[in-house]
């Protein structure tokens, strides 16, 4: 039984289904990642049909996955695949894929922190009766930013991964 549970992750370092220098747990990653902007807009249609419990649900659900997802694609690019042996293989050059990861870092960063205040925050006035109502707007501005930084993110992903499996 633990032969196959081996044989099974093992099978997340095999080739990538997207044609490039990959792995298969890295396209699952980017495939997530460039999926979110679209599932974050259908989270939001939930709230606009009156479903305010399954709106805060899927967000709290597509936070955690995309933290998640982020970390471990960290975490697979730096100590697994490593870092300099992917640049090597890239034809763009040092700095230029320095950039990518540092602007990718610091926009992931920078969104998974405004989401969380923003769970945290929503939560808490859902609790205290204040939203919907009083902090709809707010709220809505606030939903508005990070849908932004989401895409960002979604942009920086593909930047990264571009830099260091496809060029």
């Amino acid at each position: 039984m633990f032969e196959q549970f081996i044989y099974d992750i093992s099978i997340l370092s095999g080739d990538g289904f997207l044609g490039t220098r990959a792995i298969l747990s890295i396209d699952l990653l980017i495939s997530f990642l460039v999926s979110l902007p679209v599932l974050v807009t259908i989270a939001i249609l939930f709230v606009s049909k009156g479903y305010l419990r399954t709106h805060k649900f899927l967000q709290i659900l597509l936070f955690l996955i995309t933290l998640l997802t982020l970390v471990s694609f960290g975490y697979i690019v730096h100590y697994e695949e490593g870092l300099a042996s992917l640049i090597e293989k890239s034809s763009i050059g040092l700095s230029q894929v320095y950039l990518s990861l540092t602007i990718h870092i610091l926009v992931a960063s920078i969104m998974l922190i405004k989401w969380f205040l923003s769970i945290t925050h929503a939560t808490s006035d859902y609790n205290r009766r204040a939203l919907p109502g009083l902090y709809s707007k707010s709220h809505a501005r606030s939903g508005r930013l990070i849908s932004l930084l989401i895409f960002l993110t979604t942009l920086s992903s593909v930047g990264v991964y571009w830099t260091l499996f496809v060029a």
